[in-house]
């Protein structure tokens, strides 16, 4: 018998020694005493002696048995403290709750002696919408389905701490039922959760109340969530965006091929991207500024691509059409040809309209008719269908807006009233629309109409007038420059009383005219040309009738002779024409139909009735030999030479003579 409690004693030593480490005095005591009479029986010791040693060690077992249980709870308290974890007991039986030394206290700042309260006192601290829940949880624990409950509890500060308790329902044959529950603080996750909660609250607020279009894709380019700005632009009912591709959800290929590629390089590097893309939604573009952000999981994986999308049409618009502007200013001012000026309108206006097709027309002199003056982008067949248009109050949109003056807008041609005479030829040409606004000058003077078509029905945009409208002052500066210019090249070039050449430029022209012909070989003729007793005319009848004279032969000049004839007046009543590839014989034949047309002329101004005659004289020299100043002093001799032998008559010279004359 004493060998078995002697093993036993050393058992329980042993199984304290790896355990107890801290309190090792206890462990040495125990396996000392089971040891021991082991050890005095082997030195010869009477059993009975050994026997009465073993009963007298045994308290001292108890007694190591307790502290190494003592040790137990302290080590599993300090462990449990250090996680931040507390248990508590809840006696079924006795309505009480018991815990560890300050585990009150660290959950609720409960005194740290304080370590039972009934449970009246314990509900008494839960939140009341926490309290019913757990009150009968305590009156019936079985029914417990929850392993694991959350609630709120009355901090000793006064402030409400969010506890987890982790429950577990207890039974013994010899212990009365009890639950017992891990308890740990975790207002700080809830605190965290309540935070992220709001944020993503606050999100969804200003993503759903944002002027931006905002969406988020999975890393497959699905759509998780879109706010409503969307509607704004796709016709695509805001849920059926959910889940699809933008190549689902009917973007251009080339937006999708630039989307995708701007996704692909977030994916890849994690980093921001931020780009532009183009959509036109019938008769208007959209630009788009779009910024990608990663979003991330709380493990760090990239989970989503934010899209954030920002319409900066009216800025891009705005900068694109004052740089075309400043080209079309720049073309007026380097006096580029008109033609080309107003071409390069067209082409901003329809930079500025995707699909638009441009025209001008400008009012003809007589002021009756409207003429084609630029239209790129039309059709060639309806560009000459529309040469010329009549303006009237039912002649299509450009006759009717240059009649009225005032915009005229055509959303149908097929069934406007406005265009009857001209359906068929629209519908061919698959022009369904056009509006067209008048163009004034400076001082409301009508100068033309500026014109914008459309292949399809369209009613345009307030933005789009207000552009045409622009567009027109650039074009009235564009015309009145050119007016001033032609105008500032007349005064330089033409004489005022007859608009012939005038001196200068006439002897400019004839030089030119004599280059040719030197190079190709060809003859030039000079006629100088003087009226008769002009100024006996100035005397009798006046400055203003003798301007009505020279006016006259001017006019006979202009019909007589060729368009390639070259004819100025130099001063006064004298007057010079330069016939190119002309002889002399069809010279001499040209200056006398001059001298009959002018001899057989009956003038009546001021109540007189008057005739004049003009004396010539013709020089001509081969291939150009001469220069023009010794064709013109040999023609200048010979008028003379016609006035001498009695005026009115042509005077010229044989060429042998001409060519000694001219040497």
């Amino acid at each position: 018998m004493i060998s078995v409690y002697a093993f036993a004693a050393s058992a329980v030593g042993a199984r304290l020694s790896p355990l107890c480490s801290s309190h090792s005095i206890f462990v040495r005591l125990a396996v000392g005493l089971g040891s021991w009479p082991l050890s005095a029986r082997a030195a010869g010791h009477a059993p009975g002696e050994a026997d009465l040693i073993l009963l007298w060690c045994l308290p001292l077992l108890a007694i190591a048995g307790a502290v190494y249980g003592i040790c137990q709870r302290r080590q599993a308290q300090a462990s449990l403290r250090a996680a931040g974890l507390a248990l508590l007991v809840f006696d079924l039986k006795k309505q009480k709750l018991r815990s560890a030394p300050r585990a009150l206290q660290q959950l609720l700042g409960l005194p740290a002696n304080g370590r039972e309260l009934d449970f009246a006192r314990w509900l008494s601290l839960l939140h009341p919408e926490d309290r019913p829940a757990f009150a009968a949880l305590l009156q019936a624990p079985e029914n417990q389905d929850e392993p694991c409950r959350e609630l709120r509890a009355r901090h000793a500060q006064g402030h409400w701490e969010w506890l987890e308790l982790r429950l577990r329902l207890r039974r013994g044959w010899l212990r009365p039922p009890r639950l017992t529950a891990l308890c740990r603080t975790i207002t700080g996750h809830k605190q965290s959760e309540a935070a992220m909660l709001r944020r993503e609250q606050e999100f969804r607020t200003l993503a759903e109340n944002s002027e931006d279009m905002i969406a988020r894709y999975d890393l497959q380019l699905r759509c998780l969530f879109i706010n409503r700005s969307a509607s704004r632009y796709f016709d695509l009912p805001r849920e059926r965006h959910i889940g699809r591709t933008p190549r689902e959800k009917g973007w251009p290929h080339e937006a999708c091929l630039r989307f995708e590629h701007e996704c692909g390089q977030l994916i890849h590097s994690w980093e921001a991207r931020s780009f532009e893309l183009e959509f036109d939604f019938g008769p208007r573009r959209h630009i788009f500024e779009i910024r990608l952000f990663p979003e991330f999981d709380s493990a760090g994986t990239l989970q989503s691509i934010l899209s954030v999308d920002r319409e900066v049409t009216a800025s891009r618009q705005g900068e694109r059409l004052l740089s075309e502007e400043n080209a079309v200013l720049e073309s007026i001012a380097g006096n580029n040809p008109l033609a080309r000026t107003l071409e390069q309108v067209c082409l901003m206006m329809e930079s500025q309209q995707p699909r638009a097709m441009s025209s001008i027309m400008l009012l003809d002199e007589g002021g009756a008719t409207l003429s084609l003056a630029a239209g790129p982008s039309l059709p060639p067949g309806y560009r000459a269908l529309v040469k010329q248009v009549a303006i009237g109050p039912n002649v299509g949109s450009c006759g009717t807006a240059a009649h009225w003056k005032r915009t005229i807008v055509v959303d149908d041609i097929q069934n406007s009233p406005l265009w009857q005479r001209l359906a068929a030829e629209t519908a061919a040409h698959g022009l369904r629309a056009c509006w067209s606004t008048p163009i004034f000058s400076s001082d409301r003077r009508l100068l033309g109409t500026f014109a914008t078509y459309y292949r399809e029905p369209a009613t345009p945009p307030p933005e789009a007038l207000s552009l045409a409208q622009r567009c027109t002052h650039i074009i009235a500066i564009a015309l009145q420059r050119h007016g001033h210019e032609k105008q500032l090249y007349q005064l330089a070039t033409q004489d005022g009383l007859t608009q012939l050449h005038n001196r200068r430029h006439f002897l400019e022209l004839a030089q030119r005219e004599r280059e040719r012909c030197r190079r190709y070989q060809t003859p030039l003729a000079m006629l100088m040309m003087d009226l008769d007793h002009f100024k006996a005319i100035n005397d009798r009848y006046g400055h203003a009738v003798g301007d009505e004279v020279i006016r006259h032969f001017a006019a006979l000049c202009r019909d007589v002779l060729r368009a390639s004839d070259v004819c100025g007046r130099l001063g006064g009543e004298e007057f010079a024409a330069a016939l190119p590839n002309t002889g002399r014989d069809d010279a001499l034949r040209v200056a006398e139909r001059l001298r009959q047309a002018a001899a057989g002329a009956v003038l009546r101004c001021d109540g007189h009735t008057l005739a004049y005659t003009v004396s010539i004289g013709v020089a001509c020299a081969d291939a150009g030999q001469h220069s023009v100043s010794a064709l013109l002093g040999l023609a200048d001799q010979l008028l003379y030479q016609a006035k001498r032998d009695g005026r009115n008559r042509v005077q010229s010279m044989p060429p042998q003579d001409a060519d000694a004359a001219l040497l």
